[in-house]
């Protein structure tokens, strides 16, 4: 496969007669573009408004955030399947991508009914807060939607993600007969057999266990969110969007997913420090721990038949989706694949372990941090001056995590907020080089 993907670099997002795009500057047809989104009869109310890096400005709810990607040559569409797109396999031939801006996709809608998974991300774009994720650094296109509420809950996920992936193409396409300022092709070339043969794991939470259904909102390949075998995809599907955010916490959007510095920088050093073999997807949270082994020992053997010499495993998620994970990685580390373990930490309460399962295999592992913010000790994100989506924001309190209790009050989203408990930087975000 051979990808060329022309970036255009966006400085500034201003509203007009109509979308164009002019040396960094995005130009929006705000009535256009919120036309086409109500065209889905399911979409109740829906407005657009932008976020600027160092505003004092709050986004919430926040259910994803979106680059805009357009296939202008080859099969398919970016974010294929999600939201009854197009099936067909991507990563060929040439994708736009509208670099250093995301389109916000805000709405209550949760990610499912059966309780468990929640929305709880908030945005800010300035403080120490807003600071800690990439997305303060963005120029941000925020849609604010909510499907009839009536519905059900896959059917307004399908609606509200299907309204963010509007806006998401009609801001492509003002870049579709452009010449692009920058281009980078990408493509697994032959190369020195000499070099070691590197795959990487990459470990995606699946909602199916937990909702009981197979096509729940959640981090999707090629719009399927259910528990399925290991896949193997070629870095340039992944680049199309074909597998894509969001999961329940703010590094685990489509965004951080399309921009994964890991995956670029393994990409980027092929041929030059390693053979980079592609990706092998493994989805998460399995129920029974025969079907945990089973899903490492697979995901192994997958290693193994592309001749991987060495893995880099990422992960999403937290609890019990971490055994597949550490048997994933202890099943290589046992054909004589050697791993590196990127992860965020617990902390060891009690003298817990800040690994669920330490297996002694594991013995390669770079740590992304601690994944909760009261253990990082991150101070209360400060009163703001504008919000984009809600007014007021239901705080959990009770547990360290704040999952586990009754609610103690709804607040004022524009003044001091609780941070969301969960971090997580999933892909190494602060992190220079993947060779590091």
């Amino acid at each position: 496969m051979r990808l060329e993907m022309g970036t255009f670099p966006v400085t500034d997002i201003a509203f007009g007669p109509r979308t164009r795009y002019d040396a960094g500057r995005l130009t929006v047809d705000r009535a256009a573009v919120l036309a086409a989104v109500r065209q889905d009869p399911r979409i109740a109310t829906a407005e657009l408004e932008i976020a600027r890096p160092g505003e004092s400005a709050r986004i919430w709810p926040v259910r994803d955030v979106i680059e805009p990607r357009l296939k202008v040559e080859g099969p398919g569409v970016c974010y294929p399947g999600i939201s009854g797109r197009d099936i067909a396999t991507v990563g060929e031939g040439r994708t736009h991508r509208l670099a250093g801006m995301g389109v916000v996709e805000v709405s209550s809608v949760n990610w499912h009914d059966a309780g468990g998974d929640y929305v709880e991300t908030y945005l800010d774009m300035s403080g120490h807060y807003g600071e800690m994720y990439p997305y303060c650094k963005l120029v941000n296109l925020c849609l604010v939607v909510e499907p009839d509420a009536t519905l059900g809950e896959e059917i307004k996920n399908y609606a509200a993600h299907k309204a963010a992936l509007t806006v998401a193409d009609q801001l492509g396409e003002a870049v579709r007969s452009l010449t692009p300022p920058e281009r980078e092709v990408f493509e697994l070339t032959p190369v020195d057999p000499a070099l070691p043969r590197v795959v990487y794991i990459w470990c995606v939470h699946s909602p199916q266990a937990m909702s009981g259904s197979p096509s729940a909102f959640c981090t999707a390949t090629y719009g399927l969110t259910q528990l399925t075998p290991p896949w193997y995809l070629h870095p340039n599907e992944i680049l199309d969007g074909a597998l894509t955010g969001p999961y329940r916490t703010a590094f685990a959007m489509s965004w951080t997913v399309a921009n994964n510095p890991l995956l670029l920088d393994l990409y980027r050093r092929h041929g030059r420090d390693w053979n980079f073999l592609g990706v092998i997807s493994l989805r998460t949270e399995w129920t029974t721990q025969t079907e945990k082994q089973l899903m490492a020992n697979q995901t192994a053997k997958l290693a193994r038949q592309l001749g991987a010499q060495g893995a880099v495993v990422t992960w999403d998620a937290g609890g019990n989706e971490f055994i597949e994970v550490v048997r994933s990685i202890q099943a290589c580390e046992r054909l004589g694949i050697k791993t590196v373990f990127l992860t965020s930490e617990d902390d060891a309460t009690d003298g817990a372990p800040t690994m669920l399962e330490p297996l002694p295999e594991a013995d390669a592992i770079v740590s992304t941090s601690f994944f909760k913010n009261v253990t990082l000790g991150v101070p209360e994100a400060p009163a703001v001056a504008r919000v984009i989506g809600l007014p007021t924001k239901k705080i959990l309190r009770g547990s360290t995590i704040g999952l586990h209790a009754g609610s103690d009050g709804t607040l004022p989203t524009a003044g001091p907020l609780p941070v969301p408990w969960r971090y997580d930087d999933h892909y190494g975000f602060g992190s220079l080089s993947c060779i590091e």
